[in-house]
């Protein structure tokens, strides 16, 4: 690309800039937060209240609906902070999947009320060929949306660098919390199937409370790195 004469082109400091910004006030936050978070689980789990853990892991509890409403305004925030572009189109997206999945839109009626993105959907006979084509179709429409979406964003986020901001650390941490909140909420079910070592009533609590605590936790938090990116780019 060549430059207009008499005029120099400005260079991004995100794309030039090998610096790491310092922390930030938000990621302290943001720690102290999930810090705070955790002990609350935990002490809900010691104390042995089945009916707190079971309105708090419910499908129908706070933190259930909390993270649906959270994904969809994700996506919203994500369109109005970043504008409308490839980028933002596919994150939105793949929001507004996770808010589907959330409100367990892959296990309806029409599915037989199994999930289709689950393997034994496609190998048992609870269904009929007709309801596994669909379903497979439809899964590999949202398999190839969540694959674009985060793998375009992510090949830019490390092309720019900007896990050395603070904002973009935050985005890490997200993504690595959604991960550990899938761990959390396959660990019962490995231990027993896998390794025939059910857990305990209190460890069980524990794994659920943190895989709806995270789950809750990771949009809200993407929210308000959304915010602080716009605050960073002016």
């Amino acid at each position: 690309m060549n430059a207009v004469p008499g005029r120099s082109l400005p260079s991004s400091p995100s794309l030039t800039s090998n610096a790491w910004a310092p922390i930030s006030r938000a990621e302290v936050v943001t720690v102290t937060l999930l810090a705070a978070m955790v002990l609350w689980l935990v002490a809900i789990a010691l104390s042995g209240d089945h009916a707190m853990v079971d309105w708090l892991t419910s499908e129908d509890g706070p933190l259930e609906w909390t993270s649906v409403f959270a994904w969809l305004l994700l996506a919203v925030v994500v369109l109005a902070t970043g504008g409308l572009n490839r980028y933002t189109l596919l994150l939105a997206a793949v929001s507004l999947l996770f808010c589907a999945r959330e409100l367990d839109l892959h296990k309806q009626a029409v599915f037989g009320g199994v999930s289709f993105l689950k393997i034994n959907f496609y190998r048992g006979h609870e269904v009929t060929t007709l309801q596994k084509l669909l379903g497979g179709l439809i899964a590999l429409g949202v398999l190839g949306t969540v694959l674009a979406g985060l793998g375009y964003n992510t090949l830019a986020f490390l092309r720019r660098r900007l896990y050395r901001q603070p904002w973009g650390r935050l985005v890490v941490l997200a993504g690595g919390l959604l991960v550990l909140s899938k761990v959390f909420d396959r660990l019962p079910a490995v231990m027993a199937d896998e390794y025939h070592r059910p857990l305990g009533w209190t460890a069980t609590a524990l794994s659920h409370l943190h895989e709806e605590g995270l789950e809750t936790f990771v949009p809200l938090l993407l929210i308000a790195t959304a915010w602080l990116r716009t605050r960073t780019d002016d």
